[in-house]
C-alpha cells in the first residue's frame, strides 16, 4: 500500500447496520471502537430496523464507549430511511454497510456524485455477499475466505477489492481469574467438566444437536459434565428457544443443562468452561470459536464456512459431521476423559487466535483501509467538482 497523505482531521466513518442484536458483527464493532485512535478515526453508528424482543445489550455497550447509536430509522419507513441516510452520509468519508442492509445503496444513488463517501460492505455470511448490487462498493470485507470469494465473483474486474479481514478478539478480556467464580455460579462440582454452547438461538446454529449430544453424554457418563447454553432468542424465531427448553426437559436434562440467555460476561463464562461445541450449518466465520481459543478451550465443531480456517482437526479442535449428535457426544466424552488433550487443543487454538485474530493484528488493517478509501473518495470527489467548474 502506498504512503497516504497526513490528514488534518480524523477520517469520519459511519457504520450502518440493518439491526443491532448480540452477535459477531456487534462484537466486532465494539472492539473496533475500543481499539481505534479516535483522533484519527471518528466512528458513528446508525441502525435501521428494530423489532420487539431485540436485546438492548449492544446499545448499552456502545453507549458505555461514548457512542450513541442513531435510532432515528427505527421510526421511519424504508423510503424515509433512504432519504434520511442520503442526507446523513454526506457528512462522512467512509460508510461501512453491515448485514446486507438494503437502505444504503438507494441512499447513495440519491446523493450528488461529488458528495458520496467511500462504501465498504462488511459480510458475515456468504448469502450476504451474494445479495444486492456491487457497482458502488469500493471494498467488500468478508470475515472468511468463502465470503470474500463470493463477493469477488460479484465484482468482475475489481476482484482485488474483495478482502478478507477476520473478526477480532480482545485477549485482555480473557484470563483465569474468574474461573472458580463462574463455575461456582453454575453449580459445577469438583471433577466435573463444563461444556458450553454460545450464540444467538438461531435454527441454522443447530442447538438441538448440542442438546441431544448432552443427553447422550449424561446417559453414558452420569455426573461427568454439566452443560450451558449462553445466548438469547433470535427475535425472528423466538419459539426456537422454547422448543430447545422442551427438548432438554424431555431428555431429562433439567439438572445437567442450563439456559443462561444473553450475557454481557461471555469471556468470564468461557473462562469457566472446559470445552465448547459449535455445530452450525450455514455460518461465516464463527466469532465464538476465536473467543473459545482466547480462553484456551478445545472446540468440537462442524466444518462450516470459516471454521475450517480456524481449526485444524486433531490439532486445535475436533471436527464432527453435521447433524450427528452421537458423533458430538463421542468427541465430548473423549475430551472429558482426557484433560491433557483438552489442554493441548486449547493451547493450539489460543496460539492461532494470538497470531491471526487478536485486536492488535486486525484493527490496524481496518484503520489502513479507512485511510486508503477516504483518500480515494476525496480525490474522486475533487475531480468531479473540478470537471464541473466553469
Amino acid at each position: 500500500m502506498s504512503a497516504l497523505p497526513v490528514r488534518d482531521a480524523p477520517v469520519r466513518v459511519l457504520f450502518v447496520l440493518a439491526w443491532l442484536v448480540v452477535g459477531g458483527e456487534e462484537t466486532e464493532l465494539r472492539l473496533l471502537l475500543r481499539a481505534l485512535d479516535r483522533t484519527r478515526h471518528a466512528i458513528d453508528v446508525v441502525a435501521c430496523f428494530r423489532q420487539p424482543g431485540m436485546p438492548e445489550q449492544t446499545h448499552e455497550q456502545l453507549a458505555a464507549l461514548g457512542v450513541k447509536v442513531d435510532r432515528t430509522p427505527y421510526h421511519l419507513s424504508f423510503e424515509d430511511t433512504v432519504a434520511y441516510l442520503a442526507e446523513k452520509m454526506a457528512g462522512y468519508d467512509v460508510v461501512v454497510a453491515c448485514q446486507a442492509v438494503p437502505d444504503v445503496y438507494p441512499a447513495l444513488e440519491r446523493m450528488a456524485l461529488a458528495a458520496r463517501p467511500a462504501l465498504i460492505e462488511h459480510g458475515g455470511l456468504v448469502e450476504e455477499a451474494l445479495r444486492g448490487p456491487k457497482h458502488l462498493t469500493d471494498a467488500y470485507v468478508g470475515v472468511c475466505r468463502a465470503i470474500r470469494n463470493a463477493a469477488a465473483a460479484r465484482m468482475p474486474g475489481r476482484e482485488v477489492r474483495a478482502l478478507e479481514i477476520p473478526s477480532m478478539v480482545d485477549l485482555t478480556e480473557f484470563g483465569p481469574n474468574d474461573r472458580a467464580g463462574a463455575r461456582a455460579e453454575l453449580g459445577v462440582r469438583d471433577g466435573q467438566c463444563l461444556i458450553g454452547w454460545v450464540g444467538r438461538l438461531d435454527r441454522k446454529k443447530r442447538v438441538e444437536d448440542f442438546v441431544d449430544a448432552a443427553a447422550l453424554v449424561a446417559r453414558d457418563a452420569p455426573h461427568a459434565a454439566k452443560f450451558v447454553v449462553v445466548g438469547g432468542p433470535d427475535s425472528f424465531m423466538p419459539e426456537y428457544r422454547d422448543e430447545l427448553r422442551e427438548r432438554a426437559r424431555a431428555a431429562g436434562l433439567v439438572a445437567e443443562l442450563s439456559f443462561l440467555g444473553d450475557r454481557a460476561d461471555v469471556p468470564r463464562l468461557l473462562g469457566g468452561m472446559d470445552a465448547l461445541a459449535w455445530l452450525s450449518r450455514g455460518e461465516g466465520m464463527p466469532h465464538v470459536i476465536a473467543e473459545a481459543g482466547a480462553a484456551r478451550l478445545p472446540v468440537v465443531a462442524t466444518r462450516d464456512g470459516g471454521s475450517e480456517q480456524q481449526i485444524v482437526d486433531g490439532v486445535s479442535g475436533l471436527f464432527v459431521p453435521h447433524e450427528e449428535p452421537p458423533a458430538v457426544a463421542a468427541a465430548l466424552l473423549r475430551l472429558i476423559g482426557d484433560p491433557l488433550l483438552r489442554a493441548r487443543l486449547g493451547a493450539a487454538l489460543r496460539a492461532k487466535v494470538e497470531r491471526d485474530y487478536a485486536v492488535e493484528a486486525v484493527a490496524s488493517r481496518w484503520a489502513a483501509l479507512f485511510d486508503e478509501l477516504a483518500t480515494e473518495a476525496a480525490n474522486a470527489n475533487a475531480r468531479v467538482q473540478q470537471h464541473r467548474s466553469p
